[in-house]
């Protein structure tokens, strides 16, 4: 089923390499998304105070002020709803990803990403912020990639998870971020993103998600005792 009507997405490319900037513009704007560019960190967080993006396609070696700082710095803006936040990197160990899911970004893509998962990217965004009008389903031509990307986000989840272990300090910020991507990738297979042959697979994703949130979220309890108390046996039963 073909997406009826759609809002136009506001989305801030953030790169320090013009021909990266150039042909992720010319994309966007072909498929009707309004677009603006910087070039550093510090031109990013001026643009998207006043732009208010939608979407930020990210850059993280960047000149003045990181990828990381600078997603930091946009979550801290006062407006509301904050943008997603995808990271287009070189950078792709475990790590790299773990720091991304630290300073709030919502996706890391890795260096070279191909235009049809931006197209797919923008497509789930337009269905989660209910801008598509008469369809619950995305058009057939984005399932394959937003599926895709349906589980790129998972991953992201759990690293969000396993960045609050980590780090104590923003334990509560990683709980919830990883809490916000499961109510998304809920509402993403509820309007049909995920194509039928890999839904039980997201599905059995999710729940294992879910188990993880509700043992981040639960408080500790008493210590069991391995020993009965000093001075008392355990009887098993009578000689």
């Amino acid at each position: 089923m073909a997406i009826a009507s759609s809002r136009a997405l506001r989305v801030l490319v953030v790169d320090d390499c013009p021909d990266t900037i150039e042909s992720t513009a010319m994309l966007l704007r072909l498929d009707g998304h309004d677009v603006e560019a910087a070039t550093d960190g510090v031109e990013s967080l001026e643009r998207a105070a006043v732009f208010r993006p939608d979407l930020v396609l990210l850059d993280i070696g960047l000149p003045t002020l990181d990828g990381y700082a600078v997603a930091r710095q946009i979550q801290g803006l006062r407006y509301q709803p904050k943008p997603f936040i995808a990271a287009v990197t070189g950078y792709g160990t475990q790590e790299d990803k773990r720091r991304s899911g630290e300073a709030g970004i919502n996706l890391h893509l890795l260096k070279p990403v191909e235009p049809e998962t931006y197209r797919g990217l923008a497509a789930l965004l337009q269905t989660s912020a209910g801008v598509v009008n008469h369809s619950r389903s995305l058009a057939a031509q984005h399932r394959l990639i937003a599926t895709d990307v349906l589980f790129r986000k998972l991953e992201m989840a759990n690293l969000y998870l396993d960045t609050a272990v980590l780090t104590a300090s923003r334990k509560d910020h990683c709980v919830t971020q990883a809490a916000e991507s499961y109510d998304r990738l809920i509402a993403w297979l509820d309007r049909g993103a995920c194509i039928d042959e890999r839904a039980a697979e997201l599905v059995s994703g999710l729940r294992a998600l879910n188990e993880r949130l509700k043992l981040t979220r639960k408080p500790p309890g008493p210590i069991e005792r391995r020993k009965p108390p000093h001075g008392r046996t355990t009887r098993q039963g009578s000689q």
